[in-house]
């Protein structure tokens, strides 16, 4: 039993002299010391690139210029994105509520510099006409008919999409600061009109993929009717 007992003892010592020279060697691999050194990064990206993408998003420390400046670019692509509308959309991967409230201050404000003597409701009516029709559009889409979309990506569509309709509302302040606006009823409503279908299909271009094909109108056909109607408002008050 002795014997055994002894054999026992020195099997667990060879053991674990064994472990002790496996670790020594792992901890001797080149290899293995340069991948538990340096710093946590990206494996697919070089630490330059990673160095560089947390520069670009650490904002704490940045001048309060470059952040302004960056988000205009942001909001300016955005707008060229709702003028040149595609499915694959910035406006859907990057939203933000300047889109609508930019929007509509700039047509509520060209509208009250046309009408001068103005006790400044188109302003207030451009803004109620807007935000209800997007608080039915965005129940529609999220709740009825069930679109793959968030409330703010809907809101932050249809306020960028309403570019078209805010370049007719300049084009009827500069109309009536040239002087030139009496007697072209129809053309403004022809230049109206174009902006609302504009408005529309951009919008439409942009959601067409968060509906289904069977719910795809009934999900459209409130974003149609409400640029339809802000153009016609856009009309009234530039006469």
């Amino acid at each position: 039993m002795k014997s055994d007992s002894l054999c026992q003892i020195a099997t667990v010592d060879n053991y674990w002299s064994s472990m002790d020279i496996s670790l020594e060697t792992s901890g001797s691999d080149p290899d293995l010391s340069s991948q538990l050194k340096g710093d946590i990064i990206i494996p697919e990206l070089p630490s330059s690139d990673v160095e560089t993408s947390n520069a670009d998003y650490n904002t704490l420390d940045e001048p309060i210029m470059n952040t302004i400046t960056r988000d205009l670019k942001t909001v300016g692509k955005k707008i060229g994105g709702a003028l040149a509308p595609t499915a694959n959309n910035i406006i859907m991967k990057e939203w933000d509520l300047w889109g609508p409230l930019i929007m509509c201050t700039y047509i509520g404000l060209i509208l009250q510099g046309i009408r001068g003597d103005s006790d400044g409701s188109q302003f207030t009516q451009i803004f109620i006409l807007f935000w209800v029709g997007v608080g039915v559009i965005t129940y529609n889409f999220v709740f009825i008919t069930a679109c793959k979309i968030s409330i703010f990506q809907c809101i932050c569509v249809l306020g960028y999409c309403l570019g078209p309709l805010a370049i007719a509302a300049t084009i009827f302040e500069s109309m009536h600061l040239l002087d030139v606006s009496s007697g072209t009823w129809f053309l403004r409503f022809i230049i109206s009109a174009c902006g609302a279908a504009w408005s529309a299909f951009a919008a439409s271009r942009i959601l067409v993929n968060t509906a289904t094909a069977e719910k795809k109108y009934m999900a459209l056909g409130p974003v149609v009717v409400l640029y339809f109607l802000i153009s016609l408002l856009i009309l009234y008050h530039s006469a």
